[in-house]
C-alpha cells in the first residue's frame, strides 16, 4: 500500500474521530479512542466502497485524482457518521437486566 491509500483510507476517521471528541466534550480512555477509531474506520470505508460498488468504480486503483475524490468522500461521510454516532448515543438507552438462577432451587 502506498502512502496515499493509507491517508484516504484511515485519515478520515482519524478527523470523525477529532470531530466527534469535540462534539462530546468529556475525556476518553484510550480503548475509548482505539475502538472509536475503528468503527469509524469501519463504518466509514464499508460505506465508500458499498458506493464505489454501486458506481461501478473500481477501487483497487488509487491514482492521485482517485484518492482525492475518495479522500472528500470520506471525509464528508465519516462527519456524518461521527454525529449520527452522537445522536444515537443521546437519544436512545439501552437498560439491561441480569438475572442469575438461583442452582439451589429445587
Amino acid at each position: 500500500m502506498t502512502f496515499n491509500e493509507i491517508m484516504a483510507l484511515i485519515m478520515p476517521s482519524i478527523i470523525a474521530l477529532l470531530f466527534y471528541s469535540k462534539v462530546n466534550k468529556k475525556n476518553m480512555s484510550m480503548f475509548e479512542i482505539v475502538s472509536n477509531l475503528v468503527l469509524f474506520m469501519l463504518i466509514t470505508n464499508s460505506i465508500c466502497y458499498a458506493i464505489l460498488i454501486y458506481l461501478q468504480t473500481s477501487p483497487i486503483i488509487f491514482s492521485i485524482s482517485f484518492t482525492l475524490k475518495y479522500s472528500v468522500m470520506a471525509t464528508f461521510i465519516a462527519v456524518v457518521v461521527a454525529i449520527l454516532y452522537r445522536f444515537i448515543e443521546l437519544n436512545i438507552k439501552i437498560n439491561i437486566k441480569v438475572e442469575s438462577i438461583n442452582e439451589k432451587k429445587d
